[in-house]
């Protein structure tokens, strides 16, 4: 029995081996992943590439870098200012920006209700404080800013519009018929040793004689309704609104804020809800003027969410490009920026630079051109031509877009922080740092529609994160986007115009062998399709949508033009799959 246990052990052992080494064997074989490749319906057949699109990129005949893609700048008047959470107001100069003042109107509301009698006997008025909850603001509050408050002289700007609608855009310009710049109620000032923004809760102002009068109809001792405390009823607030129609605070005209070094100055943020007018005084004793009897306050906010009147309130801002001091950077807002009328001719030029700038500011809008889709149509044809294959399109796997800092390069070694070499890494830290956080990219930035990829109400509601990213990569010294979505839209829609058309893209090797021809072919698929019927064509780069009102702005390199090009344009790394 023992014997024939040892055997049987014996016989087991030697099987065990033999399927070890029969097992370690395969594992060594190379595999080969083609097997059963000619099973596959031809239809079905896929590959596999890689490309890169950027400044290197050069036309098929290697003389020239390709242009494949147009940035220009993109000035809108249709960003909504009116009935948002905060009040901006500030004045911001900066040599790259150049000059830019926000001002806010706001309808307010008493937070107490104002009992019979209760400002007593020959009020006496003590002071005014402007009451604030600063959100944001930049870098620069150390420097004191001069503002002032003004009377909103009716609701006609508002009611007198012919729409109950109560959207303003930030062109929105208040004239005279709505407040009367030579008579401020009050001044203040913020910023400065001792009034930082963040800690500031209330402001103390300066009446005017304008303001105490105001502050005398508040107190009901003179106007429409002196000595009548119906006004301050719980249902009586629409009379309230029609007597009192609120303030516009803005930048002090008479105290401008005067430019010192690159950067001067910042716009505020201040939390409408949080924010408003505070008023103290004390009453006197009937029988002896001369007695003070007691002390008395109001306090109207801007924004009241249980009050069924009031609330609008409009921000205002200003940009004053010809304030820009770095040469390279100067436009005309007018013809190089501003979004033409409907029907107009567009003036906008091709630049270099990609422009993101909160507060209504320029940003950048971004075009493929014809060069774009040649480039995958080239890896396209050489893959056919290499392999044999008729591929016909491109699924992409993933598609990365990569916008540089002026002070960055392709190469992430070349950034050397121990070196003043060029590109500075100190200039380039100081860029990184001046810049928003994320990049939105948008098919319709007056109506901050997304590229598919950047779903970014989704991303809110649902709590998550999306793949698109759109954040710097400070190693890099570059924005990165994953556009893969919105590429294969755009390469889809490509596709259609293309066979609607019946175009055919030249063989790349006729650029070698018969260059005129593959020109001749060239331009004649370039001229038959319809690229205004490719959808998308056309996006637009600015602030990520939850941050339009951003302090922080960025200017990148955008693309090379005919008469200027750049280190390192924006680039586009692609992976793909060829398929039949």
């Amino acid at each position: 029995m023992k014997r024939f246990n040892n055997a049987r052990r014996r016989t087991l052992r030697t099987l065990l081996l033999t399927l070890s080494g029969a097992w370690m064997l395969a594992s060594c074989t190379k595999v080969d992943d083609t097997l059963g490749g000619n099973l596959i319906p031809d239809n079905q057949q896929m590959r596999a590439g890689y490309v890169t699109i950027d400044g290197s990129t050069k036309s098929i005949d290697g003389l020239n870098p390709r242009r494949y893609v147009e940035t220009r700048l993109f000035q809108t008047d249709s960003i909504v200012g009116s009935n948002r959470s905060y009040g901006y107001f500030g004045t911001q100069i900066n040599d790259s920006l150049g000059q830019r003042s926000a001002g806010f109107l706001s309808q307010m509301v008493s937070y107490y209700s104002v009992p019979q009698d209760y400002f007593g006997y020959m009020p006496i008025f003590d002071s005014a404080q402007l009451l604030l909850s600063i959100s944001s603001f930049g870098s620069d509050t150390v420097t004191e800013q001069h503002f002032a408050v003004y009377e909103i002289l009716s609701n006609d700007y508002i009611t007198e519009r012919g729409t109950s609608d109560t959207t303003f855009y930030l062109s929105f310009t208040p004239d005279a018929s709505v407040y009367d710049k030579s008579r401020p109620l009050f001044r203040f000032t913020l910023g400065g040793e001792g009034k930082y923004p963040s800690t500031t809760t209330a402001v103390t102002m300066t009446p005017t004689d304008a303001g105490k009068e105001y502050v005398k109809r508040l107190m009901l001792q003179e106007g429409k309704y002196k000595d009548d405390y119906t006004i301050y009823t719980n249902d009586s607030l629409q009379y309230f609104i029609e007597e009192f129609p609120g303030l516009y605070i803005t930048p002090d005209p008479d105290f401008p804020l005067t430019k010192e070094g690159s950067n001067t100055g910042t716009i505020f943020a201040t939390s409408l809800d949080a924010s408003g007018l505070s008023i103290y005084g004390r009453n006197r004793v009937k029988d002896d003027p001369s007695l003070i009897k007691d002390t008395i306050g109001m306090v109207f906010y801007f924004y009241d969410s249980y009050a069924s009147h009031g609330n609008v309130s409009v921000n205002t801002i200003r940009h004053d490009y010809a304030q820009i001091s770095v040469p390279e950077l100067t436009f005309d807002a007018a013809t190089d920026a501003q979004e033409p009328a409907a029907g107009a001719t567009d003036t906008r030029r091709p630049v270099t630079q990609l422009r993101v700038e909160g507060m209504g500011g320029a940003v950048t809008e971004m075009t493929f051109t014809p060069e774009f889709f040649a480039c995958l149509e080239e890896a396209i044809a050489e893959e056919n031509a290499r392999e044999g294959k008729d591929f016909q399109t491109i699924a992409f796997s993933q598609a990365r877009m990569s916008i540089y800092f002026s002070e960055s390069s392709y190469d992430w070694s070349e950034l050397d922080p121990s070196a003043n070499t060029t590109p500075s890494i100190l200039k380039l830290i100081d860029e990184m740092n001046a810049a928003p956080s994320r990049l939105g990219l948008y098919s319709n930035y007056k109506s901050l529609t997304p590229v598919s990829d950047y779903a970014y109400s989704y991303e809110k509601n649902y709590s998550t994160t999306l793949s698109y990213g759109g954040y710097i990569n400070r190693s890099r010294g570059c924005y990165v986007l994953n556009i893969t979505g919105y590429l294969q839209q755009l390469w889809n829609s490509y596709i259609k115009a293309k066979q609607a058309a019946g175009a055919v893209y030249p063989a790349p090797e006729l650029a070698k062998t018969a260059p005129e021809s593959f020109q001749e072919e060239y331009d004649a698929w370039k001229e038959a399709i319809d690229w205004s019927a490719i959808n998308y064509r056309t996006v637009y780069i600015g602030p990520e949508a939850y941050s339009l009102f951003t302090n922080s702005f960025g200017i990148l390199q955008g693309a090379s033009t005919d008469e200027k090009s750049l280190e390192c344009p924006i680039r586009f790394d692609l992976a793909y799959n060829l398929i039949k």
